[in-house]
């Protein structure tokens, strides 16, 4: 089985589509079938079009696509609990959200309900798929959502190992030429978010059952 997960969209949704095409034509060159893909959440907020890559990314899942919740997702589905979620969600990209959702509210409040369904992790034999990372010297089973979702400092400043191979997005690649960002693929993790909402990339990354690390990554621009 061939997975291939998917750095933070953020309402790109062009870059989105152009990624899936991307990775078909990979797959096909490559003579595997249909790989697993697994999104690594921040779909909404900060880009144009968040609405429709709730549509496209929640079609993938109907069809069995692993969609992980990215602490934007927890903005969006928390906003309405009180002033201080709100003003936190509109502060992070929220507004561009609300407006590609403008005339579609029904579906705001589904999307928002889908949204704090979706799990914080997935797993396979070497890996562990989340949006942000985990804490250091914690086995996996204690990881809190909230580390899951937020963490960065503490993670990404780790020089030792992790129970898994660590595939993660939240903190932006971005090279000094952003249209050239690409994931920062290391020994215990990989990093797939390239700031697509500021300018970078949308990337992917190609795992097999040989080895923890990608073997493959693509990223559009």
């Amino acid at each position: 089985m061939i997975t291939v997960a998917i750095g933070d969209v953020h309402g790109m949704s062009a870059l989105l589509d152009r990624l899936l095409r991307e990775i078909d034509a990979f797959a096909s060159k490559e003579s595997f079938g249909p790989p697993q893909l697994v999104f690594l959440g921040d779909y909404v907020d900060r880009g144009p079009d968040s609405r429709s890559v709730m549509r496209r990314v929640q079609a993938l899942w109907s069809d069995g696509a692993v969609c992980l919740r990215g602490n934007h997702e927890e903005m969006m589905a928390n906003c309405e609990r009180g002033l201080v979620e709100k003003t936190q969600f509109l502060a992070n990209g929220g507004l561009q959200t609300l407006i590609s959702y403008a005339g579609y509210e029904d579906e705001l409040e589904a999307d928002r309900r889908w949204a704090s369904t979706l799990p914080t992790s997935f797993e396979d034999e070497l890996r562990v798929f989340v949006h942000a990372g985990l804490r250091p010297n914690l086995a996996l089973a204690k990881q809190s959502d909230d580390d899951k979702m937020w963490i960065r400092g503490e993670f990404l400043g780790h020089p030792g190992p992790f129970p898994k191979y660590v595939v993660h997005g939240h903190t932006p690649v971005l090279a000094p030429r952003r249209e050239e960002s690409s994931p920062d693929v290391r020994e215990s993790r990989c990093d797939i978010d390239t700031g697509a909402c500021y300018g970078g990339t949308l990337s992917a990354a190609f795992f097999n059952d040989g080895q923890a690390k990608p073997f493959h990554t693509i990223s559009v621009r």
